[in-house]
């Protein structure tokens, strides 16, 4: 999940802080993530972050990065 999480992230050109700030997940557990220090995050944080890199659910877990959630109508 850590590259795949870093790989959307800089595909939008964000840094953590800028993720943090649009997932309401702490730029600190975000660097966790990453780095590979927090092998297990809760469903939560992990449905946050996707949902501010409008991944459609999974995808981090799954590792696909280039898939934008559809949009509704």
């Amino acid at each position: 999940m850590h590259t795949t999480l870093r790989a959307a992230r800089e595909r939008r050109g964000w840094d953590q802080l800028t993720l943090a700030a649009k997932s309401g997940v702490g730029q600190s557990d975000i660097s966790r993530i990453e780095a590979g220090h927090t092998k297990n995050p809760t469903i939560t944080t992990v449905r946050k972050l996707e949902k501010a890199l409008r991944l459609r659910p999974g995808t981090l877990l799954f590792g696909v990065v280039d898939e934008p959630e559809a949009k509704a109508s």
